[in-house]
């Protein structure tokens, strides 16, 4: 629930730009005067008359003429776009308002309030943050990559990883709380096996995260292939900035954890 309310929060903002850039608008049309234009289709053509609201008077405008008169087609266009903007903007404003007193925390609650002694013989409907991680480590097992790793470089958790990016990368999601595997095991659409570098848990949504660090984007062979591994990826419904990111390198310019923490932040764990 707090993704769509997170959701509701950012439409509401989107249509308070708007509705304040409508506002700026209709200010302008204080002092016009109260004519409305209509149009009709005639034999092909468009044909143009303006009425006037306060003599009921209607009258043809000639082609020469619709500039003076294309003012008052805009303002009707402006007002109406405001008069949507604001209905808009009272139908986000009840339903953030009604979604405030829906949380599935509230179900969890109710096995979290159970006795100790009654716990053991509940399965709860919805599994507890630590039921949930438990079995997503059971079923995200870490290290499954054959290839011998070189080198003496071990993250903070003692995993032996294969380069100091990695283990930078691996530390930070520690840093975090944030349940990780090095080296995961997943098979792909077309059947081959893949072992991205990590696979991580937003706790929050309860979605595992593949990340991948590219370190030589800068060589030509190296590049290419980490190409055809994230279009691999894609195909597999593994989509780049979604429940696929990545961080990259090259020999002339490091990892940027600031960039690394921001996709954290961002994509992983929106509550820090």
């Amino acid at each position: 629930m707090k993704e769509l309310s997170i959701e509701i929060n950012i439409r509401i903002k989107e249509i308070n730009a708007l509705i304040t850039q409508s506002t700026t608008r209709i200010r302008k049309y204080s002092n016009y005067e109260d004519i409305h234009v209509q149009s009709n289709l005639s034999r092909g053509r468009n044909q143009f008359y303006y009425i006037d609201k306060k003599t009921h008077k209607k009258e043809f405008i000639k082609g020469k003429d619709m500039k003076r008169f294309s003012k008052y087609i805009q303002r009707d266009y402006d007002f109406a776009v405001n008069k949507k903007l604001l209905q808009i903007q009272k139908k986000l404003m009840r339903i953030e308002k009604d979604i405030q007193g829906i949380d599935l925390g509230q179900v969890k609650e109710i096995y979290e309030m159970q006795t100790p002694s009654k716990k053991p013989y509940i399965t709860p409907i919805i599994p507890s943050d630590e039921d949930f991680i438990a079995r997503w480590y059971e079923e995200h097992k870490g290290e499954q990559n054959t290839f011998p790793i070189e080198g003496n470089i071990y993250t903070e958790r003692g995993e032996h990883v294969r380069s100091k990016s990695e283990k930078i990368l691996a530390d930070l999601f520690y840093k975090y709380d944030i349940p990780y595997v090095y080296e995961p095991k997943i098979k792909m659409n077309n059947g081959h096996m893949a072992c991205p570098d990590f696979a991580l848990l937003n706790k929050e949504t309860r979605q595992t995260i593949y990340w991948e660090h590219l370190g030589l984007i800068n060589q030509d062979e190296y590049a290419v292939r980490n190409l055809e591994k994230l279009h691999e990826y894609e195909e597999s419904s593994l989509i780049l900035g979604e429940n696929l990111l990545i961080s990259m390198e090259s020999t002339k310019k490091g990892l940027n954890t600031k960039l690394v923490e921001m996709q954290i932040k961002k994509k992983i764990s929106k509550t820090l």
